[in-house]
């Protein structure tokens, strides 16, 4: 077990932008997930750090990463799985964990609960690891990705310093994975770059920063004559459900790729003229043009794929309006059926602190100022269909 520093070590916005921009290198090269979550894990002072994507439904590793756990404990880890699944409350509590939100043990389970785990008291104690955090990346019927990190004797409490950086660097490793997951995680050679984007099933639309069309695959250019689910209008690409989003996702990519984390993960939702759900990825490609066949101009890659699941209104759909996170979304939808700040706090496995953060950037997202406007909010949406979310387009995007 690698042991932590003493303390928590602050890091500066350009080292969490090295380590975003990290993220985003392994999706071309995904050989590079060992070192760049080694870095995640040094940066943020934890003393190791699990990484894994499970394809459902065989439940086999797709991608697994260990950083920093003794070779001699990481072959013993399997043998806890249900045993893990059990301290942090069981398959029903840990599906109510917001996605992309870092949970922190100590806070969401009880000393009694650990004390009673076999996990915890033969693998986890034995190392000097006093407490750990769980990130949920995604969470569907076709895949399930998690990120854990242990925090040693010797660093201390983990602060809110961590939990910062983690919430920054999240929703780009989900983004990451899901793209990854679109190209069957394989290396992209950098020579070979629009040649490769050629032989996927997936649309792929390389598009400048202005979402000009540079490049489109063969899936894509089926799609864009069909214009379904998107189209292109005066040489940009468009998609009728959600315009504006795209082009700011777009834009983000393009300065500074550090933004399209602001409101999560999760891809553009982009449903067909039949109801089917697909999904827009955006993948930022100015800080890789060096190193990949390229034009100058070239700011993004849009992958579109079939999604695991249709957008559910009316949270999907505010969260597209308002550029909610999926903490700030569960939070929304909890405090709209009625929940009391301290309840979802036990329920979502945070501190009611954290659920009063979220609360109130969803109340500055949406231009509330009462919970009664946020019921207004959802009921103001009702069936996710393709027409309702074009709509939604229709209205003005709150930057957060």
């Amino acid at each position: 077990m690698v042991k932590a520093k003493n303390g928590p070590l602050p890091s500066s916005a350009e080292r969490i932008s090295d380590l975003i921009g990290a993220v985003y290198d392994c999706v071309l090269e995904p050989d590079k997930w060992q070192a760049t979550i080694d870095a995640i894990r040094t940066e943020l002072n934890f003393c190791y750090a699990i990484l894994g994507v499970y394809p459902l439904p065989t439940g086999s590793v797709l991608l697994g990463v260990a950083s920093g756990i003794d070779p001699a404990w990481l072959v013993r880890l399997p043998a806890y799985g249900d045993d893990i699944v059990e301290t942090w409350g069981g398959d029903e509590r840990i599906s109510q964990f917001p996605l992309e939100e870092p949970i922190v043990q100590s806070q969401a389970v009880t000393d009694v609960a650990l004390r009673a785990s076999r996990f915890f008291t033969e693998w986890v104690r034995p190392q000097g690891v006093m407490d750990a955090v769980a990130i949920g990346l995604e969470r569907n019927s076709r895949m399930v990705s998690t990120l854990s990190f242990g925090r040693h004797d010797q660093a201390g409490a983990v602060t809110d310093i961590e939990l910062a950086g983690l919430r920054l660097i999240a929703p780009h490793i989900r983004r990451a994975l899901a793209i990854s997951q679109a190209l069957e995680i394989q290396t992209i050679k950098a020579s070979q770059f629009t040649a490769t984007l050629e032989a996927f099933s997936v649309g792929v639309v390389i598009v400048d920063e202005d979402a000009t069309v540079i490049h489109t695959n063969a899936a894509a250019q089926a799609m864009l004559e069909a214009s379904d689910p998107i189209f292109v209008r005066a040489g940009r690409i468009g998609i009728p459900a959600a315009a504006a989003t795209l082009k700011s996702a777009i834009m983000q990519a393009a300065r500074n790729e550090t933004e399209l984390g602001k409101r999560g993960g999760v891809g553009i939702p982009a449903p067909r003229r039949d109801g089917a759900p697909c999904i827009v990825h955006v993948f930022p490609l100015r800080r890789r043009e060096s190193r990949f066949d390229l034009v100058p101009r070239a700011a993004a890659a849009l992958f579109i794929a079939d999604a695991a699941t249709p957008p559910q209104l009316p949270a999907d759909a505010l969260a597209l309006l308002y550029g909610l996170t999926p903490a700030e979304t569960r939070v929304f939808e909890m405090i709209v059926a009625g929940g009391t700040q301290s309840d979802i706090a036990q329920k979502l496995g945070l501190a009611v602190s954290t659920i009063k953060t979220h609360l109130l950037r969803v109340f500055e997202k949406a231009g509330c100022k009462r919970q009664a406007d946020l019921v207004r909010l959802a009921s103001s949406l009702s069936v996710p269909t393709r027409a309702n979310l074009e709509a939604t387009d229709l209205l003005p995007i709150r930057e957060s």
